[in-house]
């Protein structure tokens, strides 16, 4: 199989699909992989490393698009990537086709694409191998950008997390309990905040107190705790996600004037859309703006802070994958149950009933097209 690798063009983003330790293990089975020149600087790897681990070279991105069965990017392609997707190529990434630019739909029907979507990666017992460990990365540098938003030099109002000695912690407020939201609860704790975790889920209130002992405090997230919990806070971190579909805006702009004046409000959700009605994506180059009186910092991509470590989680999380995408997109899909519910599209025929519901065309059974292995036709 070839495999093809580009730099990142999303803005900020400075991770790589596939560090030089993985592109070693690939081309160790036998297989061809094409690094654009350049890809691996943001997470500091360069192209010697790359060209010692066995790959090979390209000087644009439109020569790996060409020479590369299946791209594997960290982002979905841009307007101005769409050239690198070709007839019958397999793609791979965090593509959150759900909130997609319908051009990109358009494309990947019309030459042919199967694409495999990394945070629909779903093992048994509803195990997310690929998205939840980077969601916890996320998580868990969220609340070291509030540490450091919460002091002086920060633009914030003097707060140390933790306190100290006569002077209590500081309140945060993690809304949303899945696999970011824990992350950021368990730092915030460690840093030695008050933590409030709110979910309308309770098995996850009880993994979380289960996880983190009566350290933090869980609650159900109805209105009135919602309301009697933001008007305490220091920091709100909303951690809201729904699995392939847009973020639901959880927090009204009414929400958001409870909080006290200066209070930071952190939006993990903002690359699926944000979970706030008051959410608007911000860089690390201009991190905060004010709304209702409360600073706001909505970083997509806040893994890409720490690139280095996130590059290389994310390629151990996806290596094993790609060995069975190396065999192509139908046996990988006839093996592999977890890539089955990844794939939203097999060679531009959709067959995600989930993302049916926000794009138009018609829906093709997968099981129609790749029966499972051992399953009659």
């Amino acid at each position: 199989m070839e495999f093809g690798v580009v730099r990142e063009v999303t803005p900020q983003e400075r991770r790589v699909g596939v560090t030089p330790e993985g592109a070693r293990a690939l081309v160790a089975a036998g297989h061809l992989v094409v690094v654009e020149s350049g890809a691996g600087l943001g997470s500091g790897f360069s192209d010697t490393e790359y060209l010692a681990a066995g790959a090979e070279l390209a000087w644009s991105p439109r020569d790996v698009g060409n020479r590369c069965r299946a791209l594997i990017k960290v982002h979905a392609p841009r307007l101005e990537e769409l050239e690198l997707i070709r007839d019958d190529q397999i793609l791979v990434g965090f593509l959150h086709l759900a909130a997609a630019n319908s051009t990109l739909h358009e494309r990947i029907r019309s030459v042919g694409v199967s694409t495999l979507s990394l945070e629909l990666v779903r093992e048994d017992h509803d195990e997310y191998p690929i998205l939840e460990p980077t969601s916890a990365l996320g998580g868990r540098v969220a609340v070291t950008l509030a540490a450091y938003h919460l002091t002086i030099r920060g633009g914030g109002p003097g707060l140390v997390l933790g306190g100290t000695a006569g002077v209590p912690p500081a309140n945060v407020l993690v809304i949303g309990g899945g696999t970011a939201g824990l992350a950021a609860a368990s730092e915030a704790m460690a840093l030695g905040a008050q933590v409030v975790v709110l979910d309308r889920d309770p098995r996850r209130l009880l993994r979380i107190e289960r996880d983190l002992g009566r350290g933090a405090v869980t609650a159900t997230a109805s209105e009135y705790h919602l309301s009697r919990y933001l008007e305490v806070a220091d920091v709100v971190i909303g951690a809201v996600a729904l699995k392939n579909e847009p973020t639901p805006r959880v927090l009204r702009r009414q929400h958001i004037r409870l909080m006290r004046e200066g209070s930071l409000f952190m939006d993990l959700s903002i690359d699926s859309g944000g979970c706030s009605e008051t959410s608007r994506a911000t860089t690390m180059d201009a991190p905060v703006y004010e709304e209702e009186g409360v600073r706001h910092v909505c970083i997509p991509n806040l893994a890409s802070e720490v690139s280095r470590t996130a590059s290389r989680l994310l390629a151990a999380c996806l290596l094993p994958y790609l060995f069975l995408v190396a065999e192509g997109v139908e046996p990988a899909l006839r093996r592999s149950e977890a890539l089955r519910g990844a794939c939203s599209y097999f060679r531009g025929q959709l067959v995600n009933r989930s993302l049916a519901r926000f794009v138009r065309g018609p829906l093709v059974d997968l099981d129609s097209l790749v029966p499972r292995e051992g399953q009659l036709v």
